[in-house]
Formats: structure tokens, C-alpha cells, sequence
């Protein structure tokens, strides 16, 4: 559906004289904005849109973290259907995460329940270790939306505000998802991980080394990484410590990176670090090596493509 010029220019120069805008009385406004996507994520990139008071078809709740958001529309869905589709979000932060404890808060710094949320314009959601400087005004580099129609959510995936992918999930096979995460992964989640030789953890370096932070000359930036094929890929699945400790050599390097496993084998002439210091983790559980270089960093969200499954405990 095209965006009406008018109600485009007229919500332009709202945005203009304030940065939050009240959308209760400019209800038309806002349900012609929701029904074009893209210019609704154009503008919820920049601004805090508040919609309190608006009708459940047209509310969105947003889970947000400091380099990742999670839109859900509510039209078109049922409060259950709301608590299973945040049920899936909150799984695949634990899985990323490796934990179990989740804090849920709204903007007023309280803690929520998962029935409490779908109240909320804005979640705030926490995991131990990890910053959320609760801003929901500035761009997040990956977002989510998920829209439920006829028994299903349309889930879409973008990257720094580009459209990357488009999926279609039935609540039935979220159910089973969420069945199957907490009789098995989830199970050990609460728990640390417990290694029998420390040779699995990749050493750490001087301090005055990872001060200088020296760049070498690599074969080509992070774009061209991004964008070479990935052939052979491994099975998805756990793999032990023994299994991955076997990956480490020039061409078939695997590492591990918050519980899970990487296959970078073509990242070592990308590592703007050198080819040196990316084998330090070869076969080995780069995690704590890793933070020590950049720890604000998203690992896996460059190395998404190479990722083939999680640390077996």
C-alpha cells in the first residue's frame, strides 16, 4: 500500500518540533504508518513512538536490548498467541546466551511477567554479563517483526535497517520448539560449564599486547567476508569439546563463542588481526580471549553465517 504523501509530511513535521510523539490523537495517522512496514521501521529507527490508549489491534510491543530489537504487532492475534510468540523470542535469547535468567523491565524499571509485557510499548529485556542501556530511539543493528495471521507469524529479519530475511512459522511448530528447548537445552542452562582440561580454553595475552591492538594487512574487509559462500557447511547440531578441539589447522578451524560453535575456516585471512591471533582459538573456546581484545563487540552477528551449533556440556 503506498504512504499517503500528506499524512507522510504531516507526521514529518510532527517529528520535527519533538522527538516523542503522542500518537492518541493522530490514530489515522499512526494506523496508516503501521500498515507500511518499511516507513514504520524508517521511523522507529529515529523516534520514541508512544501509543498508549490505542486499540489492542494496533498496539506493538517491542523487547529491546542494546544491539537488538523485537517487534511484535498484536493485530490479527490473541493474548496467548502474544505469550507464545515472546515464549520464542525469550528462548532465542538463551540459547544465544547460554542462561536461563532472563529480567524482564518496563521503562519504569519494573520487573515484568511474561502476561505483563504484552501490556508494555517497550521491554527491556537483561542477561547476566550484558549491557541494555534501555534506548529504544536509535537504530538497533539486527530487528525482528513478527505479525500473526491465520495460525502463524510472518517473522522478518533486518540488518542495520535492510530487509535480509522473510519467514513463515505456524504456533504449532513454535510449541514444539518450546517443548523441545526445555526437555533438552535448557536443561543445562542454569548450570556453568564444567571442562576437564583446561587446554579447551584458548590462553589469554599480555595486557600490553592487547592495548596496542595491531592491525595486519588481510586479504579484504568484512563486507567481502560477508558476502563469500559458504559450501560443505557442517551438520547443525551439539558438539562436544573433543569434537571441535579436532578443527585446528590452517582451512578447517572451529572455535566457540558464548556456547556456540563456529566454523571459521575462511575468516582467518579476514581477521583484521591477523591470521596469528584468530588461531589462538582453533578448536578452542575463544570466549574469554575474545573479550579481552573487544568486548563490546557482536561476535556472532558477522559470524552468523558460519555458525553450525552449540557446545555439548
Amino acid at each position: 500500500m503506498k504512504f499517503h504523501t500528506t499524512i507522510q509530511n504531516s507526521f514529518k513535521e510532527q517529528f520535527k518540533s519533538k522527538k516523542q510523539v503522542v500518537l492518541n490523537d493522530n490514530l489515522q495517522i499512526y494506523k496508516q504508518i503501521i500498515q507500511n512496514q518499511e516507513l514504520f521501521l524508517q521511523f522507529q529507527n529515529k523516534y520514541f513512538i508512544q501509543d498508549c490508549n490505542l486499540p489492542m489491534e494496533d498496539k506493538i510491543t517491542s523487547i529491546v536490548t542494546d544491539d537488538r530489537i523485537d517487534e511484535i504487532l498484536h493485530r490479527n492475534s490473541t493474548k496467548e498467541e502474544l505469550h507464545l510468540i515472546l515464549d520464542y523470542i525469550i528462548m532465542d535469547y538463551k540459547k544465544f546466551s547460554m542462561t536461563d535468567k532472563i529480567l524482564l523491565q518496563s521503562q519504569k524499571m519494573q520487573k515484568l511477567t511474561l502476561e505483563e509485557c504484552v501490556d508494555n510499548r517497550f521491554v527491556y529485556l537483561f542477561v547476566p554479563g550484558v549491557k541494555n542501556s534501555m534506548d529504544s530511539t536509535s537504530q538497533k543493528e539486527v530487528r525482528y517483526t513478527y505479525e500473526p495471521k491465520d495460525g502463524k507469524i510472518c517473522k522478518e529479519k533486518y540488518r542495520n535497517g535492510r530487509k535480509t530475511e522473510s519467514t513463515e512459522i505456524t504456533f504449532e511448530q513454535i510449541k514444539k520448539m518450546l517443548s523441545s528447548f526445555n526437555q533438552s537445552t535448557g536443561a543445562f542452562l542454569s548450570s556453568k560449564p564444567n571442562f576437564a582440561e583446561s587446554r579447551f580454553i584458548a590462553p589469554l595475552l599480555p595486557q600490553e599486547e592487547v592495548a596496542k591492538r595491531a592491525k595486519v594487512q588481510v586479504k579484504g574487509g568484512q563486507m567481502q567476508f560477508a558476502q563469500l559462500p559458504r559450501k560443505n557447511k557442517p551438520a547443525f547440531k551439539n558438539y562436544t569439546a573433543e569434537e571441535i578441539s579436532k578443527h585446528n589447522t590452517p582451512g578447517d578451524v572451529w572455535t566457540v563463542l558464548n556456547g556456540k560453535v563456529y566454523d571459521i575456516s575462511i575468516y582467518v585471512d579476514y581477521h583484521p588481526g591477523g591470521a596469528e591471533k584468530l588461531m589462538l582459538g582453533a578448536g578452542k573456546d575463544c570466549t574469554k580471549l575474545f573479550n579481552q581484545f573487544h568486548p563490546w563487540v557482536n561476535g556472532h552477528a558477522f559470524l552468523e553465517q558460519d555458525y553450525i551449533g552449540n557446545l555439548k556440556h
